[in-house]
């Protein structure tokens, strides 16, 4: 117990709420479904009919992230809730039993395990074509693997990209999430994406030495997806 206690404290010590290059924030949690879907277009447009779920878990913003890279399954993909900090979230997630879905949910789906997440950089709520690592950083190294992959993300937008990095340490993931962070590289569409590819394996990338700098401080990648992230719900 005692180390898991100094786990969590290192962690939220590393939280930064300085104002963010991206327009993002630290402020509040997400939780997140993992979940196979039988007919993934006819489980989305239900979820954007019937909002009831998220209404009774009291999130303020809600969507879904498909895998389109990478899939481990058939029909992967997520199901993804905002709220206002770790607590409402927690709270929240006892509110709703995915298990327990009306059978309009339950036949299109079969659910995987939930986490709940905490940003450790800001980060903005705005959906788009995403690339998600599950990355190792050894402990000691935390705090300087956020700043590279903050100054990373600062030069890409400073070279025109509408581009911006969101790092979450999860919370209740078990085995699935226990040793890693989850890396969530952000741009509207596929085309914006590969653009950023594009002008590094062209050379012409101002951002490359911020990039070496990133990867000189030393993390395991353990998974790579590309995901199509949309937005379905907002309470306001």
């Amino acid at each position: 117990m005692k180390k898991i206690f100094l786990i969590l404290v290192i962690v939220t010590s590393f939280v930064i709420h300085a104002e963010a290059k991206n327009g993002g924030t630290t402020d509040g949690a997400f939780t997140t479904l993992m979940l196979s879907a039988t007919d993934i277009n006819k489980y989305v447009e239900t979820l954007k009919s019937n909002t009831s779920a998220f209404k009774a878990t009291g999130a303020t913003d809600a969507g879904v992230c498909i895998t389109r890279s990478g899939n481990e399954y058939d029909g992967q993909m997520m199901v993804w809730s905002a709220f206002t900090s770790v607590q409402a979230a927690l709270e929240g997630s006892l509110k709703y039993d995915p298990q327990q879905a009306p059978a309009s949910f339950a036949r299109l789906r079969d659910a995987k395990y939930g986490v709940t997440w905490k940003p450790l950089k800001p980060f903005r709520l705005d959906p788009g074509y995403e690339r998600v690592q599950r990355v190792i950083v050894p402990g000691n190294k935390l705090q300087e693997f956020i700043t590279a992959i903050t100054a990373f993300e600062e030069a890409v937008i400073d070279a025109g990209h509408d581009f911006f990095i969101g790092v979450f340490v999860p919370l209740g993931g078990g085995t699935h999430e226990a040793k890693s962070l989850m890396i969530r590289a952000i741009t509207p569409d596929a085309a914006s994406h590969g653009k950023v590819f594009d002008e590094y394996f062209d050379g012409e990338a101002p951002w490359a030495s911020e990039w070496a700098t990133l990867q000189a401080v030393g993390y395991e990648v353990i998974s790579d997806n590309f995901e199509e992230c949309e937005q379905t719900f907002s309470a306001n």
